[in-house]
């Protein structure tokens, strides 16, 4: 792997995509643009992610919880090669009023699950009923951790087509195993214990052996917080050995030695996964990979994650900084 070529790039995409952001919006959605763009290996262009934004902006009212410092990082999800923007922007807002007609929210996270519906018109409503029985199911399970910013992995798993109640409760088993494994209470592993479902909904207590080793795999190497929580998960599922971890670690470190991640090693590490889970699912037999539609579902999956974790980052900010 040529890390120091990708450290490159990503330092180099960094500054386009600051230039264009501005000051206004926070470093770490620039760093989640950024990861967007070098782990699914598209070139960044400043143009094309402009039309983008004022795509969304023409679209969204000023209400609407797109508006702000989310707004260009729902951009970049929609800016795809070869695509119609107009479209793109269409298609989203379709398919999030769908998922609020059946009883989602209407917050970042019901657009960040709108981006996992399939494109055909005529799956939304199914994809959507069949998301929200497999969201109150989990709420059932664990009903103060489940909130919106499940959404979007209601959306990726209800696809499946699993009865509701026997998914949830493999979650909730996964939840439990992997808290008693070491790993801790809250959000993010909540958001393991449904990744660990990803192939197979039954419980495989080898799955919480495998993430627990990732885990501690990373821990002697770098930075690892629970935000990883998730992204650790797809590793598992996939059956990602330990050479590639070695590669992960090697950008990893690549990474931590650039500018844009010297106070922000944890980013250092999701893109290093992100990249090197990208070229594995991608050089991967479609049998090994047959319920992901598409490697780009992944990752989107895993940068609303982020996002998720950013924006409750940012509210926390926002509210300490006014109650001082």
């Amino acid at each position: 792997m040529k890390a120091t070529v990708i450290s490159q790039e990503v330092e180099s995409t960094y500054e386009k995509v600051k230039s264009l952001a501005g000051w206004t919006v926070d470093k770490n959605v620039v760093l989640t643009i950024t990861s967007y763009y070098v782990t699914s290996e598209r070139e960044f262009v400043a143009e094309s992610l402009n039309r983008a934004i004022d795509a969304l902006k023409s679209k969204a009212s000023w209400f609407s919880p797109l508006r702000g410092n989310l707004l260009p990082m729902m951009a970049a999800f929609l800016d795809k090669p070869g695509s119609n923007i107009e479209e793109e922007v269409n298609r989203l807002f379709a398919k999030q009023q769908v998922l609020k007609e059946v009883g989602f929210r209407n917050t970042i996270h019901s657009y960040l699950a709108a981006l996992l519906v399939s494109d055909n018109p005529d799956s939304y409503e199914i994809e959507a009923r069949q998301a929200k029985k497999l969201y109150d199911a989990m709420k059932k399970q664990h009903f103060f951790l489940t909130s919106d910013d499940d959404y979007a992995y209601a959306v990726l798993l209800g696809k499946k087509g699993e009865e509701p109640v026997e998914h949830a409760l493999s979650m909730r088993t996964y939840y439990d195993a992997l808290r008693d494994a070491g790993f801790r209470s809250g959000n993010e592993l909540q958001w393991l214990s449904q990744v660990l479902t990803y192939i197979h909904i039954q419980f495989n207590p080898f799955l919480v052996s495998r993430a627990a080793e990732i885990l501690a795999h990373f821990k002697k190497e770098t930075k690892v917080r629970s935000v990883h929580y998730p992204i650790i998960g797809f590793l598992t599922v996939f059956d990602v050995k330990d050479t590639e971890l070695t590669d992960i670690i090697e950008l990893t470190h690549a990474l931590e030695q650039t500018k844009p991640f010297k106070w922000n090693r944890e980013m250092a590490l999701s893109i290093g996964i992100g990249y090197v889970m990208h070229e594995l699912t991608e050089n991967a037999e479609q049998a090994s990979i047959s319920l992901a539609t598409s490697v780009e579902l992944i990752l989107q999956a895993q940068q609303a994650v982020m996002a998720a974790t950013i924006a409750a980052m940012a509210a926390s900010s926002a509210s300490n900084s006014s109650n001082t």
